[in-house]
């Protein structure tokens, strides 16, 4: 993701970056921390916050510790968030905040989202408004890029910019925090999307003036190998790939062709490198496999205390 940033931004390669690393974890390795000096990457570990918390288990709930402690260390105007999953392709002419806007993010899909009265989340967005007292008939209606359903507001957590001087990185986490605390959970989705349903609920709650980003800044791609998601006339206008798995061997070759036809440079680039492996040495690989299981049974646990709507 980084790399591609700064070859194919354009006029956004040489936003500064803070990388964040909210938990307990494998320290960087020499030629991870030489790649960050070469590209001028500022990594920021985070040594309390999380890792005192009961929800360090949660790995979402690394997204609103690392805005939080970014949105601390940086003194711009604006906070974007980037998932590590985000390539580049074009110049995202449209993330640049206007005078009057404090917040923009993309629909994607309804995945996580409502449709309304009828929709199996509506209890569970209940609830959450609930818990945030917000009153979910007089949130704004929206449109997903993917299907073209009318959800409630509701925004990919994968890519979205929002105004510093706003309040938003401390609510954010505080709303995220409240929806845990509550251990209420989706017969459809559980909590799994709970930092994607609190984007939009605290932007609402803030006031902040919003503008939807269009499909192409957070173009999503599937791993399997769906025809849907990889026609080559959806890859033309993606200025932002959200590739999710399909760097990794098995959709590696159906993902690079498409880039190679609609993005010929960024495509020659990817080739070069090749799909993405892990390499970490044995040592790594065994304490990332504890943390796993040390995680998944307090997560396990949390879950048989929540309540099903």
């Amino acid at each position: 993701m980084i790399e591609s940033l700064r070859r194919y931004s354009g006029k956004f390669s040489n936003t500064p970056v803070i990388a964040v690393m909210p938990r307990f974890g494998s320290p960087l390795d020499q030629k991870t921390r030489h790649f960050f000096d070469q590209y001028e990457i500022e990594y920021l570990v985070l040594s309390s916050d999380i890792g005192n918390t009961r929800y360090s288990w949660n790995k979402f709930m690394n997204k609103p510790y690392a805005i939080l402690a970014a949105n601390e260390r940086s003194n711009s105007k604006a906070i974007g968030w980037l998932d590590s999953d985000l390539l580049f392709v074009d110049e995202p002419d449209q993330l640049s905040l206007r005078a009057d806007e404090s917040f923009l993010a993309c629909t994607v899909d309804s995945n996580g989202g409502t449709t309304g009265l009828n929709d199996p989340l509506e209890p569970y967005w209940l609830s959450v408004c609930r818990v945030l007292n917000l009153d979910i008939e007089l949130l704004p209606w929206v449109t997903t890029e993917r299907e073209h359903d009318r959800i409630r507001y509701y925004f990919n957590s994968g890519m979205f910019v929002y105004r510093r001087e706003t309040n938003f990185a401390k609510q954010y986490l505080e709303n995220c925090t409240k929806i845990l605390d509550a251990h209420i959970s989706s017969k459809a989705c559980g909590f799994f999307f709970t930092d994607q349903i609190a984007l939009g609920l605290t932007a609402f709650q803030l006031g902040l003036p919003w503008r939807p980003l269009p499909y192409s800044h957070n173009f999503s791609v599937s791993p399997q190998k769906d025809k849907v998601f990889y026609k080559e006339e959806s890859f033309n206008d993606a200025r932002i790939l959200h590739y999710h798995g399909s760097m990794w061997p098995a959709s590696w070759s159906a993902f690079l062709d498409c880039v190679c036809n609609t993005h010929p440079e960024v495509g020659e680039w990817l080739a070069s490198l090749g799909p993405m492996k892990n390499s970490a040495p044995w040592q790594r690989r065994l304490l990332n496999k504890l943390l796993k299981y040390a995680r998944s049974r307090a997560e396990s646990a949390y879950s048989r205390n929540c309540q099903i709507v």
